[in-house]
């Protein structure tokens, strides 16, 4: 598995590895990151071995994949050194961004390739601070990358999506192209039950004391759409004086949700806490009254699923989530919490006051997003298809 960030954390990275050694298979992790810690064993079938490279240097190269090939660089070393030790079957490329080099690689190792989309990145793009923003935007390629995202979702041999919106998606374009889409797999970004119960269910000593407590989880990027809550404070305040907006998390957009929150005059409402080890943030959400996720409606957050919707229904949270596909399909679906409209902070406002207004109605949200998760919305079920993918691809003859 090729990564480009530090590891542990990654929750979407560590239930793959896990559910494939449990499997039968020996996982090696090129874990791309200035990290200290050492090379490790996570348990006896996963090895994390740490390829250290400036984050500088690292994140230039996710930024110029698309035009130039610095990650063949940075990764060639490491693959070399892990297939020396153990062997390579196959390499999966965690993000499109290191489709590319993957592929390169596995040309030269004579071994098949596994793409794993975490997002819609090329739609990503068009929203990251970073990348939309001096001196990333003057370097960013737009158009190249989308004709890297078909090129390269129809090289690997295997394609794996995290929500059935973006399996249709890019299935749609690959046929469009003459290149038939039956190698695209879809493994959400579900829980693990077992893991999350072992996290802390402690309250965490920073919560603040309020009712009801509006929880988000995440990063803070424009993409996240993390006005609306905050524009809500207001109306929501009106009706629920105690009520309290707790955001866990950090970001490139934190300090202007900062400046919003205090304009607005809500600073004693609305908390900022930062990022907090996954091992706690179990505590944030049973704490919690309603889950959050305000994703602003856009063609990637259409084709995404984020792992706090499943984490919410499962601490017990019922959830207000804008209307993205994947989200407003989900939850219509389980009927555990409320759709309102992206970008409209009144909607969401609306929303919270009515579940606050109807306790017995909240209750059966709970109820019925904590059996959703139980039979289907589970990483038990939804990896199944992940397993069977390598059985059939390290099976074929050559």
């Amino acid at each position: 598995m090729l990564l480009d960030h530090a590891f542990p954390p990654d929750l979407r990275v560590e239930n793959e590895a896990r559910t494939l050694a449990d499997a039968g298979f020996e996982v090696t992790i090129i874990a791309l990151d200035p990290d200290p810690r050492p090379s490790f064993q996570l348990d006896d079938h996963i090895h994390v071995h740490r390829a250290r490279v400036s984050r500088q240097i690292r994140n230039k190269a996710r930024g110029l994949a698309a035009s130039f090939p610095l990650m063949d660089w940075i990764l060639h070393g490491p693959i070399r050194r892990v297939n020396k030790n153990r062997p390579i079957d196959a390499l999966h490329a965690h993000d499109l961004y290191l489709f590319g080099a993957a592929l390169r690689a596995g040309k030269r190792l004579d071994v098949p390739v596994v793409g794993d989309m975490h997002e819609n990145w090329v739609e990503a793009l068009k929203h990251y601070k970073w990348s939309t923003t001096a001196p990333g935007k003057w370097v960013v390629n737009l158009k190249r990358w989308e004709e890297l995202e078909l090129a390269w979702s129809c090289d690997v041999d295997r394609l794996i999506v995290v929500i059935d919106e973006m399996a249709e998606r890019i299935g749609s374009r690959m046929n469009e192209a003459g290149c038939k889409a039956h190698h695209v797999t879809t493994v959400p970004n579900t829980i693990l039950r077992a893991s999350f119960d072992d996290w802390s269910p402690s309250t965490p000593e920073d919560m603040p004391a309020g009712d009801p407590i509006l929880l988000y989880t995440g990063g803070m990027d424009r993409h996240r759409g993390l006005e609306d809550p905050i524009r809500a404070m207001p109306a929501i305040l009106r009706d629920h004086p105690d009520a309290k907006l707790v955001l866990v998390g950090d970001g490139a957009v934190r300090g202007e949700l900062e400046a919003l929150t205090s304009n607005l005059r809500v600073d004693q409402s609305v908390h900022f806490l930062g990022w907090k080890d996954q091992s706690a943030v179990r505590g944030y959400m049973e704490a919690a009254t309603i889950g959050l996720i305000p994703h602003r409606k856009t063609v990637h957050t259409d084709h995404t699923i984020p792992h706090k919707l499943f984490h919410y229904m499962h601490a017990g949270l019922s959830c207000v989530v804008s209307n993205c596909k994947p989200l407003e399909r989900i939850v219509t679906l389980e009927s555990n919490g409320l759709v309102y409209t992206s970008g409209n902070p009144e909607s969401l406002a609306a929303s919270v006051n009515r579940i606050v207004s109807d306790p017995a109605a909240r209750e059966a949200m709970i109820r019925k997003g904590r059996t959703a998760v139980e039979q289907r919305w589970n990483w038990e079920a939804t990896a199944v298809p992940l397993v069977d993918t390598y059985r059939e691809l390290l099976s074929e003859p050559d």
